[in-house]
């Protein structure tokens, strides 16, 4: 048994004494759901892989065409993996809001105007993570657009759903670019690089997705590869690749992760550098810290109001701190262990080996400083990350991680000669094994969702009203496209109050309510019995909505 396998079998026994049951949080839902399994799974791989792995002296090697035949091949997995693994449904309302705003920038707006009926009960159309006011004369997603951007790019000549998948090869490209030019002797350092990122279930599902964190992988890589080339032309490069990655959806990811590497500029004492990225980060960051006050502008009207919800990031950032979390560490804990089963199996010991092995290195300094930030900073603001794969607050430095790992592979492969055997034996027990039980785990998470999304848009009714919590993220299914054009429109029952349920009725709408069995597979995968909510709602909310003069129908989970 080799040295890798030892510490993975102690990390096992470590994390079984660290979790030994379920605690009632979403977090670890998910965590017993998903990771709990992978990472028993990955600890038993490495064990049998870890058994007289043999000596290789050979080194390893990929044929020049490799790289852009496994770039198209992670595009074409990842967008087919986004239509069946993830059932083309976008389940939490990040994804929702990505979405949500390409379809505004697409049809040539920056907000979407409201009719004037729909003004005074945005509410109801669900307005979580929306840009907060009350009667708005127009709305907008709260995050910064450059995401939203990009999908509307990508979905003029194609669908917008490859902007993921092609955001996993732009980052391929930019890694195997970095560590080409951290190792130019050492072509292996670039293959076991590629081989970790293909190897990550996280880079991967993620980009099967419309979440912003496969574009903040992509783009801080390639902001690392422009960084490395040390040219001028190559700085203001990277300084308008910095501007598109602080404004993909939270103005804290992409300078969290480039602020230690810029560091070293000041210990190179490399003032003419230090002078160009100060200058150019200070405009940066004040261009999309004023980005929500400006869009705030837009969407207000004469009979507007400020909400209680802060559209400032400084406002937001004292009403987070003040608000505290009893779950933080134990939230944190979970969210580490996440994003180590959704890595490579070798991913863990080799990046520890890197940072103990490098610790006097001033860049390799710098990437553990640019993985170690965002937990620090990610523990006092938000610990709980809500839906993902892995630990999304970690995406951005997935690439940083890696090299810091290829950092640990050339101190071990000088010294080992069963490191590259061992190294072979886990890619291909990651790729065939534990991928398949990820993309199984994927699938089992979004497809409950999907199915009740798609019943609900079958329905053929006008309007479908169900309450925010009648099943765990129930009200994510209150899904409405910008302009409301989707029948049904779809609204949250804790918002309904009589002068809208008399405008919708007045027609004789026909109106959707859920009962009980409806939520029955979202409440099972969350270990909940079923809830008596929706039943309960259709015997009070049945007769106002018939009385006003709508007809009512009811969804079960059939």
């Amino acid at each position: 048994m080799t040295i890798a396998g030892v510490v993975l079998y102690f990390f096992a026994v470590c994390l079984f004494a660290l979790f030994p049951f379920p605690v009632p949080t979403d977090t670890a839902v998910l965590f017993y759901r998903q990771d709990y399994w992978l990472l028993m799974a990955e600890c038993g791989l490495l064990l049998a892989a870890s058994v007289r792995p043999g000596d290789q002296a050979s080194r390893l090697e990929l044929p020049q065409i490799a790289l852009p035949l496994i770039a198209l091949g992670l595009i074409v997995f990842c967008y087919i993996g986004g239509k069946w693994f993830l059932c083309g449904f976008a389940v939490s309302r990040d994804e929702q809001m990505a979405i949500f705003d390409s379809r505004i920038f697409g049809a040539g707006h920056l907000v979407q105007h409201l009719l004037p009926f729909w003004q005074a009960h945005t509410a109801a159309l669900n307005t979580i993570f929306m840009l907060p006011a009350v009667r708005p004369v127009a709305w907008v997603s709260g995050y910064l657009p450059m995401n939203a951007i990009l999908r509307t790019a990508v979905g003029l000549v194609a669908d917008p759903a490859l902007t993921g998948p092609l955001m996993v090869a732009l980052g391929l490209v930019s890694l195997w670019k970095c560590a080409r030019l951290l190792w130019p002797d050492d072509r292996e350092a670039a293959v076991v690089a590629l081989l970790l990122y293909i190897g990550s279930g996280q880079v991967l599902f993620a980009g099967m997705t419309a979440y912003a964190m496969p574009a903040h992988l992509a783009f801080n890589l390639l902001w690392l590869w422009l960084f490395l080339l040390k040219r001028p032309l190559a700085d203001v490069g990277a300084l308008l690749v910095a501007f598109v990655a602080t404004g993909l959806h939270q103005p804290l990811f992409h300078p969290l992760f480039a602020a230690p590497i810029l560091f070293t500029l000041l210990l190179e004492r490399n003032w003419p550098r230090v002078l160009l990225f100060g200058i150019g980060y200070g405009a940066i960051c004040a261009f999309w810290l004023e980005w929500p006050g400006w869009m705030h502008l837009f969407i207000t009207g004469p009979h507007s109001a400020n909400t209680a919800a802060a559209t400032d990031y400084f406002a937001r950032l004292r009403l987070v701190i003040s608000q505290g979390d009893p779950m933080r560490w134990r939230d944190i804990g979970a969210n580490l262990l996440r994003f180590f089963a959704w890595q490579h199996l070798l991913f863990l010991p080799l990046m520890a080996v890197g940072i103990a092995a490098t610790w006097r290195n001033r860049l390799a300094g710098a990437f553990a400083a640019s993985v170690i930030l965002p937990v620090i900073i990610m523990s006092v603001l938000l610990s709980y990350q809500g839906h993902g794969f892995g630990y999304r607050y970690l995406h951005g430095v997935i690439g940083v991680a890696i090299l810091l790992a290829v950092f640990g592979w050339r101190w071990l492969a000088e010294r080992h000669g069963w490191l590259r055997p061992l190294f072979i034996r886990a890619t291909l027990a990651g790729l065939l094994v534990v991928m398949p039980l990820q993309a199984w785990m994927a699938h089992g998470f979004y497809a409950p969702d999907a199915r009740s999304d798609r019943q609900i848009a079958n329905s053929g009714v006008d309007y479908f009203i169900t309450g925010g919590f009648d099943a765990p993220y129930s009200q994510d299914l209150v899904i409405n496209r910008a302009d409301l054009s989707n029948r049904p429109l779809r609204l949250i029952a804790e918002k309904l109050d009589d002068t809208l349920i008399q405008g919708i009725c007045r027609t004789g709408a026909r109106v959707a309510l859920p009962t009980s069995t409806f939520y029955r597979p979202l409440q099972t995968y969350y270990y909940l019995a079923q809830l008596p909510r929706p039943d309960a709602r259709i015997a009070t909310l049945s007769p106002r909505l018939k009385a006003a003069g709508c007809s009512v129908a009811y969804l079960d989970g059939t």
